[in-house]
């Protein structure tokens, strides 16, 4: 086993670099190091091999445990606990421009509100879109399951000097409290999806939007752990208007969606012409429910706008 960092991630680097790791390689590998008790070195070549092949992290320690690629089960959940493959997959992950375009659209769209919002963030993992939320102004509670990812987060908040409650136990999370939940690329890991979006919207107060995208479609090689038994939610609002929630707007290519709960505690910010969009949107995510790989095409996309680290 590789020794664990000698320093903390602020040491990593010089006192007049500001704290940025989405920009500082050494700065990531230093919270990754911490997180998971590996070397500073050894997790900066990972997070070289994970931007020159994006997924593969993931994917290869899956194969070398010999689970069942989409299939949920003990061997799954196993994965899920043991595994440090996803800190690699998503720390490139939110340096990508495809997802800083999401995080980024998903802040526009909380400032129509015209108000600091109480933010429920379920599944961010490392932390990156509480942190540029709650720089905007919210309110924000980070939810994560326990693990290197939450211990990650801890480690950013910390280092930026950002107050955020965080909650590992789903119990704790409070009903009802919250103007915003965001819930980006994890209900496709969920076994049970429309059990899952009715907890969620219990969470929020009357009015509160739910922003939430689900790629239910990519069942490929390099996301083992995207559930098959979800696929055939891949384009359908239903999942979401079954739970008592109206389409409120969002991205054509559903990246997200806003849904809405009925109500008054939150101003109604409903877009007419995204409301359009996003069924619209939704024949192209239709053929997800049958097959894949006419969507391999966004996995190369993913690669192709990947920023380097500095």
């Amino acid at each position: 086993m590789d020794a664990p960092a000698a320093t903390p991630p602020a040491a990593a680097s010089s006192g007049a670099t500001r704290f940025d790791p989405l920009r500082d390689i050494d700065q990531m590998a230093a919270l990754i190091a911490e997180a998971s008790d590996v070397s500073v070195d050894a997790a900066r070549q990972k997070l070289q091999y994970e931007l020159a092949n994006p997924g593969r992290s993931v994917a290869d320690d899956f194969a070398a445990r010999g689970g069942r690629r989409y299939v949920a089960g003990p061997a799954m959940d196993e994965f899920y606990t043991s595994t440090d493959a996803f800190l690699y997959e998503l720390a490139v992950w939110n340096r990508n421009r495809l997802k800083q375009g999401m995080r980024k659209w998903v802040a526009g769209h909380m400032a129509r509100v015209g108000r600091p919002m109480d933010v429920l963030s379920i599944g961010d993992g490392m932390g990156f879109d509480c942190l540029h939320w709650a720089r905007k102004g919210h309110r924000v509670t980070y939810f994560e399951l326990p693990g290197k990812s939450e211990r990650f987060a801890r480690g950013l908040f910390r280092e930026t000097g950002v107050e955020m409650p965080m909650l590992t136990d789903p119990a704790k999370i409070p009903v009802g409290a919250f103007d915003a939940v965001t819930c980006l690329d994890v209900l496709e890991h969920v076994p049970d999806p429309p059990a899952m979006v009715r907890t969620i919207a219990s969470y929020l107060r009357p009015g509160g939007l739910l922003y939430v995208s689900a790629p239910f479609h990519l069942i490929l090689p390099w996301y083992p752990t995207h559930l098959k038994s979800s696929r055939r939610f891949a384009g359908r609002l239903s999942l979401y208007t079954g739970a008592g929630l109206e389409l409120a707007g969002g991205r054509p290519g559903w990246d997200p969606i806003v849904l809405r709960k009925p109500g008054d505690a939150v101003p109604d910010v409903s877009a007419g012409g995204a409301k359009l969009g996003v069924r619209l949107g939704t024949a192209l995510w239709l053929p997800g429910r049958f097959t894949a790989w006419p969507y391999a095409w966004l996995h190369w996309l993913r690669k192709a706008t990947n920023r380097p680290f500095a």
